[in-house]
């Protein structure tokens, strides 16, 4: 009998995993994001972890910007030098079989590193050519922040939530989970607060086998 698309398992290539903080082991989204990595590799053995730091990241020039809006068959050579990093960083996403983020907020929004990888990925490959290549890519966007903002009054004040859900959205992705770790002031301010019942790296932690579980 043949399969038809729709109950197709893709095989998995490689699992692309993204960090944007700069805080290293001290890192509440880089903790959990090892955690997750660590579920996600007890399911997928043998599956490749592809790791980028955002960090490394330029931010996009006019130059780069204006290439990564001209289809590639009709790129200068000029426009190929400069759309280089976006079509590597885009090619790396689309060569995925998931991906994971795990990100701080910075003052209610992206750091400008997550924002620079956002912006080299969305391009004429994502977005000004729609080809449907990130249909079937599963993303987990872990997010640490000082306060409480993944529910409750300060929700109205988070502009991070809404902006990768818009861009993910907009180049086609289906399937975007956020496991959060909020608020994770506490557990670099008091005493304790890591054995505190419900704390935001509990919850985060609480989180991770229902993101995993979902990527076949």
């Amino acid at each position: 009998m043949l399969w038809q698309p729709s109950e197709l398992l893709y095989v998995m290539s490689y699992f692309l995993s993204v960090n944007t903080s700069t805080r290293g082991e001290d890192s509440w989204s880089n903790k959990v994001q090892a955690e997750f990595e660590r579920e996600f590799s007890a399911r997928h053995s043998g599956v490749a972890i592809k790791r980028r730091f955002a960090g490394d990241i330029p931010h996009l020039d006019f130059a780069a910007q204006k290439a990564g809006r001209i289809p590639v068959e009709r790129q200068s050579p000029d426009d190929v030098a400069a759309f280089a990093l976006a079509s590597e960083l885009t090619d790396e996403l689309i060569g995925a079989s998931a991906l994971v983020i795990a990100t701080p907020m910075y003052n209610w929004g992206p750091p400008s590193s997550l924002k620079a990888w956002i912006d080299r990925i969305v391009n004429v490959k994502t977005f000004y050519q729609q080809t449907g290549a990130l249909a079937d890519l599963p993303v987990t966007v872990i997010i640490a922040s000082g306060g409480l903002y993944s529910e409750g009054e300060n929700m109205k004040h988070d502009f991070l939530r809404p902006l990768l859900d818009e861009v993910f959205t907009r180049i086609g992705v289906q399937d975007i989970m956020f496991v959060n770790c909020d608020p994770a002031g506490p557990l670099d301010r008091v005493p304790g607060a890591l054995d505190a019942p419900g704390n935001a790296y509990a919850k985060a932690l609480s989180q991770v086998p229902a993101a995993a579980t979902r990527i076949r």
